[in-house]
């Protein structure tokens, strides 16, 4: 990959990061309408002209479609799903917050054993994601993966819990 393409993806990752903040302060301030048109402008910026693929293909579809370079759209489309399951949750729709959640998480599983390398934030995500979706609704190529993510976050939270402890 270029150095050109390599700051575009970080630049990217930045704004969508930003974003992702943005998008938490204001459902917590309850004003959920704009914060999905916040996920769906973020969502746009994420993935691109790829877009309308991305969302239809399943995440083993989209590891291949992205690259090997890129899976970090892979990762923030993933976080983004997360925001949006949430959002589906808090307006009741548990349904539509639970498909969100799993392909986040199957998006997850696929991003990482393609060999992204994810951030404490996927961590933190999966560990919160994870047990809001019924293991073998779970696409069976990423149970496994998922168990393992979800508990390597409780791990590592664990060993900081305890660091700050001692």
């Amino acid at each position: 990959m270029s150095a050109v393409q390599r700051d575009y993806i970080e630049r990217m990752i930045e704004q969508a990061t930003q974003a992702i903040a943005q998008i938490l302060q204001v459902v917590r301030a309850g004003d959920l309408d704009p914060a999905m048109i916040l996920v769906d402008k973020t969502r746009d910026l994420v993935l691109g002209p790829m877009r309308p693929v991305l969302e239809r293909v399943d995440a083993a579809s989209a590891v291949d479609l992205v690259g090997k370079y890129e899976l970090d759209r892979l990762r923030m489309f993933a976080a983004l799903l997360g925001e949006e399951g949430a959002i589906h949750e808090l307006r009741g729709r548990s349904t539509r917050a639970e498909q969100c959640y799993r392909r986040a998480l199957e998006l997850y599983a696929a991003t990482s054993l393609a060999g992204a390398k994810l951030k404490a934030a996927d961590w933190e995500r999966i560990a919160l994601l994870e047990p809001k979706v019924e293991a073998a609704s779970i696409d069976g190529r990423y149970r496994v993966e998922v168990r393992r993510l979800a508990g390597r976050s409780a791990a590592s939270h664990d060993e900081n819990a305890g660091i700050v402890a001692t």
